[in-house]
């Protein structure tokens, strides 16, 4: 069989416009490969629609406040509660989705509030100025209300994942979930097959200025991400052996549907944001669709032990995410049920509107304005 020619993005532009680009969701496209052969799937899809659904507690929503007659130069605001953090400049605030002392003070719980339409109190104070005459400001606001309102996921995208257990005594509460103490379970951070990152290697699929499709928003990856480790140890097909990649994305919060970003509370360790996501993979190659290919059977994560508190945390071999998604793996001889750290189904359901939204021509297909940056962002604080 003669080798299958390369495609360009200009190529791929064109069908889009067309109506005829041939799109498949990555776990579509691997059950094509294993049963009609890498060639036959290649030649009749253009896209993979790659996502993921995972927990953020770095994350934040930047907001650009309005001005208010008379002004106010504000020095301390909250929002339902909740301490923003102000930047000098009048209108310029953040509130920060992670911690919170309960559930129902977290930025998390906020946002998911306001995205459903709720108006929330909003109190602000500032020193008296020429300029600035009005020294407090308490009102009602909605989303709409608060301005530019963007979300920033300076982690939003991994290549890979992580397997959490804890081999010691005492349980521990963890970004991830509960780890049951003495292997009692292992939780998986990310969805095997079905993510972006193991399906586009080093996320080549994505640079500066690449769409993402963002809770039903169209976002934008705006550089290499908190923890970016290009150059991490991977597979012989170049598929990481550690979370590897990132990429930071920021999106307008207004078009986001709070079925697909929801808040999460970890006791002690505060809130986080779930955030469901997902990215076209162009198979420009068939190197590229062979890359795109590989089922979960040889996709792998590395198993990492949290008993111990420690930066580089000890790593118990790999597992292959068939077994991880299966319900049960082994280590050292024990066999521990498996759980998700990610969802699975919003998973799905994101990844799957993203290719709709392909078909259709109401996704852009894009081209980065340059590649994620070679040098890694991951530099270890010693003392």
């Amino acid at each position: 069989m003669s080798p299958l020619p390369h495609r360009t993005m200009e190529q791929l532009q064109r069908r889009q416009a067309a109506g005829k680009l041939r799109v498949r969701t990555s776990g579509q496209f691997r059950a094509d490969v294993a049963r009609v052969g890498l060639q036959k799937a290649f030649s009749r899809t253009d896209v993979l629609a790659a996502g993921g659904c995972s927990v953020s507690t770095q994350a934040s929503l930047n907001i650009g406040l309005g001005p208010c007659d008379p002004p106010i130069r504000i020095q301390r605001a909250e929002l339902a509660g909740v301490r923003l953090q102000c930047h000098g400049s009048n209108n310029s605030l953040t509130l920060p989705l992670g911690g919170g002392d309960r559930p129902e003070r977290s930025g998390a719980t906020v946002l998911n509030a306001l995205l459903k339409g709720a108006s929330v109190p909003f109190v602000a104070s500032g020193e008296k100025q020429s300029q600035f005459p009005r020294q407090e400001l308490v009102i009602q606001v909605d989303l709409a209300g608060l301005g530019m309102t963007r979300l920033l996921l300076p982690r939003a995208i991994s290549e890979n994942g992580i397997v959490a257990i804890n081999s010691g005594e005492a349980r521990i509460w963890s970004f991830h979930g509960p780890l049951l103490e003495r292997l009692g379970n292992a939780v998986f951070t990310a969805p095997g097959g079905r993510g972006i990152g193991l399906s586009s290697p080093r996320l080549h699929c994505l640079g500066v200025g690449s769409p993402v499709f963002v809770a039903g928003a169209i976002g934008v990856v705006t550089g290499g991400g908190i923890g970016h480790q290009p150059h991490c140890n991977r597979l012989p097909g170049g598929h990481a052996l550690a979370p590897g990649a990132t990429a930071a994305v920021s999106a307008d919060a207004e078009h986001m549907n709070p079925a697909w970003l929801r808040p999460c509370w970890f006791g002690e360790l505060g809130a986080g944001v779930m955030v469901a996501l997902a990215a076209p993979v162009p198979l420009l190659t068939v190197e590229a669709a062979a890359t795109a290919g590989v089922g979960d059977h040889e996709l792998q994560a590395p198993v990492l032990d949290f008993s111990i508190p420690r930066r580089v945390r000890p790593v118990l071999g790999c597992v292959a995410y068939k077994d991880l998604l299966g319900g049960r793996i082994t280590v050292r001889g024990h066999a521990v049920p498996t759980a998700s750290a990610t969802s699975l189904r919003l998973t799905d359901h994101i990844t799957s509107a993203l290719a709709e939204k392909l078909r259709d021509g109401s996704f852009p297909l894009v081209a980065p304005f340059q590649p994620l940056p070679e040098k890694p962002t991951l530099t270890p604080v010693n003392s």
